[in-house]
């Protein structure tokens, strides 16, 4: 059976998070933290726009891809090696820690019961390409833990989730991907199709109202 997609209601259209994207870039640096600093029911659409793109749970990212077929030119000198072939950079998105309370609390919804007791990482952005299909989709996401304690695993499950855009959700279970405040990076890796990406997440910022938010 092919994976279901969910659509997520949000009160915020595309139009209103296009026009205060640069309002959003513009905040203070005296407010870095709004999301503890005032309730979700006063949150603006600027402040929405930013967590969801710019914050602790949400890296916007380059995709690349590495085409054996690319170089950045022939050996310096006769006998020497060639250069070594340069990535070509692809489509801009941004990786999202959909599960996470604030992102949760931003769009006022949850999420479908298929990602009970899973963190949940949200690819929005990228295109498919020709590995459309979720399920492949899944098996080339990763998540994993750098640190005292090494872990990495695949994704489980995977599901479209509908907000402004479509956004390509993998559900990691919380048990076997164990994370706290010292823990120093977890790092979600996947592959669209041509396109290989990577998002660097540190539990230490993700703090929400003082406890960690994943």
């Amino acid at each position: 059976m092919s994976p279901k997609m969910w659509i997520a209601p949000c009160s915020i259209s595309r139009r209103q998070l296009v026009m205060l994207a640069g309002a959003a870039l513009r905040l203070r640096a005296s407010e870095p933290d709004f999301w503890n600093c005032k309730p979700a029911e006063e949150w603006t659409a600027a402040d929405i726009y930013r967590l969801a793109n710019h914050s602790p749970w949400a890296n916007p990212i380059q995709s690349w891809t590495r085409d054996p077929a690319r170089s950045r030119g022939g050996p310096a000198s006769i006998g020497a090696p060639p250069w070594p072939i340069a990535p070509e950079w692809g489509p801009r998105g941004v990786i999202t820690w959909e599960s996470a309370g604030p992102i949760r609390d931003a769009f006022r919804c949850s999420l479908p019961n298929v990602f009970a007791n899973t963190y949940v990482i949200g690819v929005d952005g990228i295109p498919r390409g020709s590995a459309g299909n979720l399920n492949r989709l899944r098996q080339n996401s990763v998540l994993r833990c750098k640190g005292k304690v090494k872990w990495s695993m695949r994704a489980t499950v995977a599901r479209e989730l509908i907000r402004n855009s479509a956004i390509c959700a993998f559900g990691f279970p919380r048990a076997e991907a164990p994370i706290d405040a010292d823990v120093s990076e977890v790092v979600f890796e996947s592959e669209f199709g041509q396109w290989l990406m990577e998002a660097k997440f540190r539990p230490k910022d993700m703090l929400y109202h003082g406890e960690l938010a994943l």
